[in-house]
């Protein structure tokens, strides 16, 4: 490969992510909603061993041929589907949502108390929008009391 052609593959790998509309970016996002689903409906069996496919068909009362449809992302869960998953199989599907810019790892406050803005230099920085600092610092208390010496008698 010459050195010029690598960045021909780069623009064309980019492609392969990019999206031609709204609508087939919104259809992609679905897909991946769904298949988070069906992960952790994996993740809730119960007896350790990987969910068949015949098994779930067999318990939501559908044809194994349309859980392979779900798998491959041709079909789309809806959400009464989702309701007869979590009856069949007992279990309770959690809803957490996630602000896009955030970390992955931590979830959206029920209250919205603070704000996070970007520095110049690309930090974060945490604001309290209400924070109130007249009350007493009884956490840094432990922190500022010298320890007792043990002296011997």
């Amino acid at each position: 490969m010459k050195f010029k052609d690598k960045y021909k593959v780069s623009t064309e790998f980019e492609d392969i992510f990019a999206f031609n509309s709204e609508e087939e970016e919104l259809e992609h996002d679905a897909q991946i909603l769904m298949f988070k689903f069906l992960e952790e409906l994996e993740k809730c069996n119960s007896n350790g061993s990987k969910l068949k496919k015949k098994d779930l068909a067999s318990a939501i009362e559908k044809s194994p041929s349309f859980i392979s449809q779900l798998y491959s992302g041709d079909k789309l869960m809806s959400f009464n589907l989702l309701a007869k998953i979590q009856k069949a199989f007992n279990i309770n599907f959690e809803i957490k949502a996630k602000l896009n810019f955030a970390d992955y790892g931590e979830e959206v406050p029920a209250s919205n108390n603070f704000n996070f803005q970007s520095e110049p230099d690309g930090f974060w920085v945490w604001m309290n929008k209400n924070a109130d600092y007249s009350k007493s610092d009884e956490c840094c208390d432990k922190y500022d009391k010298p320890e007792t010496e043990i002296t011997a008698a």
